[in-house]
C-alpha cells in the first residue's frame, strides 16, 4: 500500500533530479570546449617563451656592442 505522503516524496525528488541535472549539464564542458579552453593558456605560454628568447637575443647583443665600445 503507497500513501499520498509517499508519493509526494517521490515527487519531490524527481523534482530535485531535474533541477540538478539541468544545473549540471550548463557546467559540463564537452571535450571539443575543454580543448578550447585550454588553448588560450597554450598560445599564452608560446608567446611568453617567444619573448623570453627574443629579450635574451636583445640582450646579448647589447651587452656585445658595450663590450666592443668598452674596448
Amino acid at each position: 500500500m503507497v500513501t499520498a505522503a509517499g508519493r509526494r516524496r517521490r515527487a519531490k525528488s524527481r523534482r530535485k533530479l531535474e533541477r540538478a541535472a539541468k544545473d549540471s549539464g550548463g557546467k559540463a564542458l564537452a571535450p571539443d570546449e575543454a580543448l578550447r579552453h585550454d588553448q588560450p593558456d597554450r598560445l599564452l605560454l608560446s608567446a611568453l617563451k617567444y619573448w623570453e628568447v627574443e629579450r635574451d637575443l636583445i640582450e646579448e647583443r647589447l651587452a656585445t656592442r658595450s663590450a666592443a665600445t668598452a674596448s
